[in-house]
């Protein structure tokens, strides 16, 4: 039998192997929602980008698509995953603890919290939509206190609007809701689409 040990002296050293705990990770909050990194672009060779995300019930991220694919694996609770079918009619997937859902590249999707429980998962995607949340996220501490869940006022609203509308320019992301009258009335679309079935 050949000593181990003289064929790992051609693979380079494992340095860079880490382990992340649970609240371990960048931790951002964009669109009313936090997610933390478990894996950045940085990390995988900038192939791609993993993100845990708690979310609160009534909580979600609007319809939109990007030019990479996504994968949602649910770790524990239920979350609504919105699809758009041929005929252009909307279809929710609701998916448990262990489900996993696939998104193509460009096919229109969101996400709520449809429950009374608070759901998590795990998005794996190019580390490309990792820039894209970065540069529309503020970093927190993960264990920060959520902030009130209220409708924002106008001008809240307003910014919230305009970012999505900034995305779709910017980053590659479309939003259909960026051609809505206002920002509130935006506000109050996302807040009946997260609302229970």
């Amino acid at each position: 039998m050949k000593d181990i040990g003289q064929n790992l002296k051609a693979i380079a050293a494992s340095h860079g192997v880490r382990k992340l705990g649970p609240k371990e990770g960048r931790t951002i909050e964009v669109g009313g929602t936090r997610l933390t990194w478990k894996a950045r672009g940085a990390d995988t060779g900038y192939a791609n980008s993993i993100y845990e995300m708690d979310l609160p019930p009534g909580k979600g991220i609007p319809t939109h698509s990007h030019p990479y694919a996504e994968v949602f694996y649910v770790i524990t609770g239920q979350t609504d995953f919105l699809r758009i079918d041929e005929q252009g009619q909307e279809d929710w997937v609701r998916c448990g603890r262990g489900d996993t859902l696939i998104v193509p590249a460009n096919a229109l999707h969101a996400f709520h919290n449809r429950t009374d429980q608070p759901t998590r998962f795990l998005s794996s995607s190019g580390y490309y939509h990792e820039v894209a949340l970065e540069k529309y996220g503020r970093g927190v501490d993960i264990d920060a206190p959520l902030p009130p869940d209220k409708e924002p006022d106008a001008q809240e609203a307003q910014q919230y609007l305009d970012v999505l509308k900034d995305a779709t320019v910017n980053v590659q992301m479309y939003f259909p809701q960026a051609t809505a009258e206002s920002g509130l009335a935006l506000v109050q679309q996302l807040a009946k689409r997260n609302a229970s079935p």
